[in-house]
């Protein structure tokens, strides 16, 4: 009986030292967490030995709720935790899980901030770099200018749209001068002479910059010289008005009746217009109004005298 307990209390043995061998061993402790090492019972704490976060450094931007970016430790699990200086406005650190959520609501340039995670076995700190930007600017500003201004003309304007606080608008002119408004949405400047002018903008903050340009035809002023007859004959249609011929300008007559009078028998919306005397003596005017593809405009007139 004897021997037949002792070779079963053997062959025990060996199937427990076999399972054993199978499994691995005993199995590994478990790796830290976010908070790191829970000690077990009755076992002295452990100090926190490393911190770190998931976004380091962080940028942000204002007015945009961030991803919560959560802590890391090694050693020790983390009690509490601080930090100084104080956050951004806007955003908060948990005391307890060490995350850092929120809304910033003002830029803020780079800047180090020491979060320090302690139990009571000890502490551990980080410098984490954060940093809040403005909304970036549109990425298609817009500039607004008349297709055509005036050669030499000043007190003309080109904008863009306004962006609120905290942008820049940084402006150029080619084939004029800027005279007033340089670092905000609208400008005015002083046209040169004929030919090309453009307008460029970037707009420009802490979050970025956008550009915009417009182009415009810079035409010459209107001239409104005019050139008539002292005096005409009762129904005489031989004579003519006439202004300097000008490129793209349009041309207005009009005949304002005195003692006399006349009509005009051709050329209306032209430089030269031909003119038929009443039956009346007496004097007559014409006038003329000359106007650019800008819009401005030149006036003249003057005084015909019919005789019989």
């Amino acid at each position: 009986m004897r021997i037949v307990r002792y070779i079963s209390l053997s062959m025990a043995t060996g199937l427990m030292l076999c399972c054993d061998s199978r499994s691995g061993g005993a199995p590994p402790a478990p790796a830290a967490g976010s908070q790191g090492e829970a000690p077990a019972p009755g076992a002295a704490a452990q100090a926190p030995t490393r911190l770190v976060y998931a976004t380091a450094p962080a940028t942000y931007t204002r007015g945009v709720a961030i991803t919560p970016n959560t802590p890391y430790v090694s050693g020790g699990a983390i009690a509490s935790y601080r930090v100084s200086p104080a956050l951004p406005a806007g955003l908060s650190l948990d005391p307890v899980s060490g995350i850092i959520s929120g809304t910033p609501t003002a830029v803020k340039p780079a800047g180090d901030y020491t979060v320090t995670g302690a139990n009571s076995a000890g502490s551990t700190s980080v410098s984490l770099s954060l940093t809040v930007n403005d909304a970036a600017p549109a990425a298609q500003p817009t500039v607004s200018l008349a297709p055509y201004l005036t050669a030499s003309a000043s007190g003309l304007s080109a904008s863009t749209q306004d962006q609120g606080a905290g942008m820049n608008y940084a402006w150029s002119i080619q084939g004029g001068t800027i005279t007033a408004g340089q670092g905000g949405p609208a400008i005015t400047f002083t046209a040169g002479g004929p030919g090309g002018l453009s307008a460029a903008v970037t707009v420009s903050n802490s979050g970025g910059s956008a550009s915009a340009r417009a182009e415009a035809t810079v035409v010459p002023a209107p001239v409104a010289n005019l050139t008539l007859p002292d005096t005409l004959a009762t129904q005489d249609g031989s004579r003519q008005a006439f202004v300097p011929e000008q490129p793209g300008m349009t041309y207005t007559w009009t005949i304002i009746p005195g003692a006399s009078s006349a009509t005009i028998r051709s050329g209306q919306g032209t430089s030269r217009i031909g003119l038929l005397s009443g039956s009346a003596a007496g004097t007559f005017q014409v006038q003329v109004v000359v106007q650019n593809q800008a819009g401005v405009s030149q006036s003249n007139s003057g005084t015909v005298k019919v005789v019989r």
